[in-house]
């Protein structure tokens, strides 16, 4: 497979032209895209752009992981009309000229996965890299039901069928990682785990990563569900009293919050937290329906604690708990399920 190699950078150091150089010989084009980094580095992309095979891409200021990637996607895309998919491979030091070949080559053996370049985490690797990708697995696994060792790789093979989807995703840092992952587990595109070595250089100084500010972000992604859950209880909330304001009547006023809560809580899940490209007239049926369901199946479950306890808050928040994570899983894998890509 003709196979390129796409290389984010944001103030890089020698590593960089150290990776160059030992990936040029092998592949037919390295992409590389400048995200904004300081002039002082200016010279180290001059020698990368005097090397033959190679191209370099510059944004005028930092615009993120996730835009620098986009950058070099849309090039790929435009300007390499026969490569069959590209590999993304971090700045910093932390992938080796073999590994990235590894999964160029696992591309070519699974050309319309996903393919990711996985490390294995022990107690040699930094406090807060081995952390953020335990808790990020767990949570993953649970919610989304991807059982990925490895979801902060960088290294990561991507087969063109996939390429145009990564230009939709909205997100320009770290959180655009998370999102690829999430949209492949959509569309159910298979995903591909290769072991390489785990490499940190000055228990990983060089990275660009925040831990809290980058983690933040990643987690929104992940929690998306979550706050679209307490922006429409907010919604609910305030269009009741507006409408008691105005009508003095509690039974429309309920009817009328529900209503424009419904529709608000469709949208956002349709447009921000599912990110669905399937119609209104297939997934809004099957969410009508659900409301439905879950409304009646909340009722019999309060009816049914109501024997055991006279704590109606209690019962009440035990059947909302309930029924939020079905609500949540059914919504994943019937009403805004994705068809398989391919």
């Amino acid at each position: 497979m003709k196979v390129a190699i796409l290389i984010p950078a944001y103030d890089p150091d020698q590593q960089l032209l150290s990776l160059v150089r030992a990936l040029i010989a092998s592949v037919p084009k390295i992409i590389i895209v400048d995200d904004g980094s300081s002039p002082e580095r200016a010279p180290i992309f001059d020698e990368l752009r005097a090397l033959d095979r190679v191209v370099v891409l510059s944004h005028a200021i930092n615009m993120g992981k996730g835009a620098a990637i986009k950058t070099g996607v849309n090039y790929f895309l435009s300007s390499c009309p026969d490569y069959h998919g590209l590999v993304a491979v971090d700045a910093d030091g932390q992938h080796s000229a073999p590994d990235a070949l590894a999964i160029a080559a696992e591309l070519g053996s699974h050309p319309d996965a996903l393919v990711l370049g996985v490390r294995h985490f022990d107690r040699a690797v930094p406090l807060r890299s081995h952390l953020g990708n335990v808790i990020t697995r767990k949570v993953t696994k649970i919610f989304f039901g991807l059982d990925i060792s490895d979801t902060q790789t960088g290294l990561r093979g991507i087969p063109r069928v996939l390429v145009p989807m990564i230009l939709t995703i909205p997100y320009n840092r770290y959180e655009f990682e998370m999102e690829m992952l999430l949209r492949c587990r959509r569309a159910r595109v298979a995903i591909v785990e290769k072991p390489i070595r785990t490499i940190y250089l000055d228990k990983n100084v060089s990275s660009h990563f925040n831990p809290i500010k980058d983690s933040l972000r990643i987690y929104f992604v992940l929690f998306r569900y979550v706050l679209a859950s307490l922006s429409t209880a907010l919604i609910d909330y305030m269009a009741f009293f507006a409408s008691y304001g105005w009508t003095r009547e509690v039974l429309i006023s309920t009817y009328t919050a529900r209503l424009i809560a419904l529709l608000y809580n469709y949208s956002i899940l349709n447009k921000l937290v599912f990110r669905s490209t399937l119609g209104v007239w297939r997934t809004f049926p099957l969410y009508l329906t659900l409301v439905a369901i879950s409304g009646f199946i909340s009722v019999s479950i309060i009816a049914y604690l109501s024997r055991f306890t006279d704590n109606l808050l209690l019962t009440k928040m035990a059947s909302e708990l309930l029924l939020y994570l079905a609500n949540f899983f059914i919504q994943k894998e019937i009403v805004f399920r994705e068809e398989t890509a391919g």
